[in-house]
C-alpha cells in the first residue's frame, strides 16, 4: 500500500490458512484490498490463478507472503515496461536471510533511469537456461530475478497461459512461477527485466516443497 505506484488494487487470497488473516486485512481499513478465502488448500498455484481471475486492472503481478517489495518496485516494472513496449516484467531481488538484512534494504530507493535487459536477450537466455539439464528456474544469466515479481498485462492472461499445478506433468519448470514467467517468455516473445533489486526475499521461509 506504499507503493509509489498509487493505482493500485491488492487482492489478498487465503489459501485456507489455520490462522484467520482476515483481521490483519480488516485492520488496514482500505478499500483497496479485498479478501478471498479458498475452500480447501490447494497450494500457491491455485491462489495465484484465482488471485488474476478475481483482478479488475489491465496490469497484474504478484507477491507472497513472506517477502518485502521495495516501494518502488511496482512503478519501476511498469515504467520498464512501458519503456521496452513489453507485455511481461521481472526485477532483481535482495537475498535476505535474517530481518536485519530486510531491514537494511526495504527502505531503499532508486532515482537513476531504469536499467533493463531487452525481451529478445533475455528470451535467449531463458531458453538457454531451459536447455540445460541442470537448470530447473527461469534463468536470466548472472541477474537473478524474482520468480513471484512476475508482472504482466491482462491480455497475456487472455491468451490462456496460468500457472499449473503440481504432479500433472503440466509443468515446464518446477516452481508455479518460474513455470508462468517460463511459458509467457517463450510463446509470446515480450519479456523485459528490470535490472534493479526492487524486491526483498526472505530465505529459508518458502514452503514451496511440490515437484513438477
Amino acid at each position: 500500500l506504499d507503493q509509489t505506484y498509487k493505482n493500485l488494487e491488492v487482492i489478498v487470497v487465503d489459501d485456507f490458512s489455520s490462522e484467520d488473516p482476515s483481521q490483519i486485512v480488516s485492520s488496514f481499513q482500505s478499500e483497496r484490498i479485498r479478501y478471498i478465502r479458498l475452500d480447501k488448500n490447494y497450494g500457491k498455484w491455485k491462489a495465484l490463478n484465482v488471485g488474476v481471475e478475481n483482478s479488475n486492472g489491465d496490469i497484474i503481478t504478484s507477491h507472497d507472503a513472506d517477502d518485502v517489495a521495495l516501494c518502488q518496485r511496482i512503478e519501476r516494472q511498469v515504467m520498464c515496461m512501458h519503456a521496452t513496449q513489453t507485455v511481461h516484467n521481472l526485477c532483481g531481488f535482495y537475498h535476505c536471510w535474517n530481518e536485519e538484512e530486510v531491514e537494511k534494504y526495504k527502505d531503499l530507493t532508486l532515482e537513476s533511469e531504469i536499467s533493463y535487459i531487452p525481451h529478445d536477450k533475455v528470451r535467449e537466455m531463458v531458453l538457454k537456461g531451459w536447455q540445460h539439464p541442470s537448470i530447473n528456474h527461469y534463468y536470466t544469466g548472472n541477474f537473478e530475478t524474482a520468480g513471484c515479481s512476475g508482472m504482466f498485462f491482462k491480455s497475456v492472461w487472455d491468451l490462456g497461459i496460468r500457472f499449473n499445478p503440481p504432479g500433472k506433468g503440466l509443468r515446464v519448470l518446477l516452481s508455479e512461477d518460474s513455470d508462468f514467467n517460463f511459458r509467457v517468455t517463450s510463446l509470446v516473445g515480450k519479456t523485459s527485466v528490470l535490472a534493479e533489486q526492487v524486491y526483498c526475499y526472505r530465505r529459508n521461509t518458502s514452503t514451496n516443497s511440490e515437484e513438477m
